[in-house]
């Protein structure tokens, strides 16, 4: 390794955390069947595309910031990126000169320098890149974890730089709460009494996080067994506790006993990442074969979009 490549222990510095910010990569998707989640970035395909900005493989580490970001300290040069929702963003330098930026956006920051991100009115989480990734232990083949940073922690990564770059905002990832997320029958879909409670409307809860969203909304009924096992669980499970809907996140178990009612189309699970509480969640009812074609869209759109910018920004054209 070059004296250039070398890990600073110490990159970056959080001065003020944020709500909930944590390292997160692609996760760990080779042990659920010893019960270990999958973990990772929640909305994977802005994870991506802050770590794109860079030049980096999409499995990088990223920092996920929800809602609020918090103020970091440069102590080494960094070459750093942010995509996802749009938290305000400004640099100051020791000498007191500033400049603000809009996600998303890559940059470059010198020792000293202060990277002060806000709040967020739109979307939920914001993804915090370095050129290489964030150097933090790896556990079980991957970076993520859901202990959250707190002021004080180092955050280590490889000395680099980088120009001020944007790109086409076509590129970005638009962040819509109105539109439905498309689901498929679940194994429990029979047992739910009210057979159109897909066409309601459903809040979500404060109460939600990384392992899912509570929603509230009309009381279902659905008619349990009494020997009922509990089953395997993935992200973008539908399930109803208690008369109410949990659709489960990445941070989900493996196993779980309510009643799965139906299942989120792949393509869609990076949206629930950004919808907020107290927002409205809408269902469309969509069968397997559109749910893999769909799929297969979306990876392509991402895979498309990543070398592109990473093409340009390996030539130096963004």
């Amino acid at each position: 390794m070059s004296e250039v490549e070398r890990v600073d222990p110490c990159a970056l510095t959080v001065l003020r955390a944020g709500a909930s910010s944590t390292i997160q990569d692609l996760g760990r998707s080779a042990y659920r069947s010893q019960g270990v989640p999958q973990g990772g970035a929640f909305d994977r395909s802005s994870h991506e595309l802050a770590n794109a900005l860079l030049g980096n493989k999409s499995d990088a580490a990223t920092v996920e910031l929800t809602l609020l970001g918090g103020v970091f300290r440069a102590e080494v040069p960094l070459a750093v990126a942010l995509a996802g929702a749009p938290m305000a963003v400004l640099k100051q330098r020791p000498d007191g000169t500033q400049d603000r930026f809009e996600v998303p956006i890559a940059l470059g920051l010198q020792p000293g320098d202060l990277l002060e991100l806000g709040g967020t009115a739109i979307g939920v989480r914001t993804y915090l890149a370095v050129r290489g990734g964030w150097q933090t232990p790896q556990i079980l083949g991957s970076r993520s974890t859901e202990q959250a940073l707190r002021a004080g922690d180092c955050l280590p990564a490889i000395p680099s730089w980088s120009p001020v770059r944007r790109i086409d905002p076509a590129l970005s990832d638009r962040i819509d709460s109105t539109r439905p997320i498309r689901i498929m029958a679940g194994p429990d879909t029979a047992i739910i009494r009210d057979s159109c409670w897909h066409h309601h409307a459903f809040t979500v809860a404060e109460a939600s996080n990384r392992m899912g969203l509570r929603l509230d909304g009309p009381g279902l009924e659905v008619l349990v067994p009494a020997d009922r096992l509990s089953v395997p669980v993935a992200p973008g499970a539908v399930q109803v506790s208690g008369g109410k809907l949990i659709l489960l996140g990445v941070a989900c178990g493996t196993m779980g006993g309510y009643p799965m009612v139906a299942h989120a189309a792949s393509c869609d699970l990076d949206r629930l990442a950004q919808v907020r509480p107290g927002e409205d969640l809408r269902f469309e009812w969509i069968d397997v074969n559109e749910a893999r074609r769909l799929d297969r869209a979306e990876r392509l759109r991402r895979e498309q979009r990543r070398l592109r910018i990473v093409t340009l920004v390996r030539g130096g054209k963004v």
